[in-house]
């Protein structure tokens, strides 16, 4: 997952260097990660379908991609989210790592098992289950989102951004402030929680991309 954050946020470098974008749709997001996912030798399946709930009215859930590595006998589970400036997410993170923590191997082979998750076909019984939700958003514009956060998101990415801050530098709202934005040095952050990477090249317009990898406390968020 931190290979994968690392590209997606060269990605946006790249993207803002030929358009100088500012803003983006949340759905310009599964491109770039699926190619990635591929060049690390991850079978991919966007939109990847879900059993329907029983007695629940509507179309059945989806996961916004699921990437399987044989080889490493690893599938990984993945929703993705976009910051959009002034507005709040469709979906909380909160609701995302709720659902994502009650994903189980065992649904994910029913559903291979029953010919609806083509083009996977080969079982994956047996193999661990990573959960990730990688966070889109551009200059400080998540603040906004994490104050409708439960807290043990909150507590997450403060925990990767206090690992941002150069050597010295007091983990406060005023220096988390001041990285996001480009007006203070940052490191990368790649730790067994998650990984943060800045995604541009101009420090004023910066955009920013985390990756959550699901905690035990994520099975403990409340539904919204």
């Amino acid at each position: 997952m931190h290979q994968l954050t690392s590209g997606m946020a060269g990605w946006l470098t790249f993207e803002q260097m030929q358009q100088g974008i500012d803003n983006l749709r949340e759905a310009e997001l599964a491109r770039p990660l699926e190619l990635i996912a591929r060049g690390r030798n991850y079978e991919v399946r966007g939109e990847f379908p879900l059993p329907k709930e029983e007695k629940k009215r509507g179309t059945p859930q989806r996961l916004d991609f699921l990437l399987v590595n044989h080889s490493h006998r690893v599938a990984i589970a993945v929703e993705t989210k976009y910051k959009k400036k002034g507005k709040r997410m469709a979906g909380s993170i909160g609701s995302d790592a709720r659902r994502l923590s009650e994903l189980t191997v065992d649904t994910i082979e029913t559903q291979i098992a029953s010919g609806a998750a083509k083009p996977f076909s080969k079982p994956v019984s047996g193999y661990a289950l990573l959960r990730a939700i990688i966070v889109v958003w551009h200059q400080s514009d998540i603040m906004e989102q994490l104050r409708v956060e439960p807290d043990t998101v909150k507590r997450q990415y403060l925990g990767l951004v206090s690992a941002l801050l150069p050597e010295g530098a007091e983990a406060n709202s005023r220096n988390f402030a001041a990285a996001m934005l480009g007006k203070l040095a940052t490191r990368p952050v790649a730790k067994k929680a998650g990984a943060l990477r800045p995604g541009s090249t101009y420090t004023y317009k910066r955009f920013w991309v985390a990756c959550l990898i699901e905690l035990p406390s994520w099975a403990t968020i409340q539904p919204s």
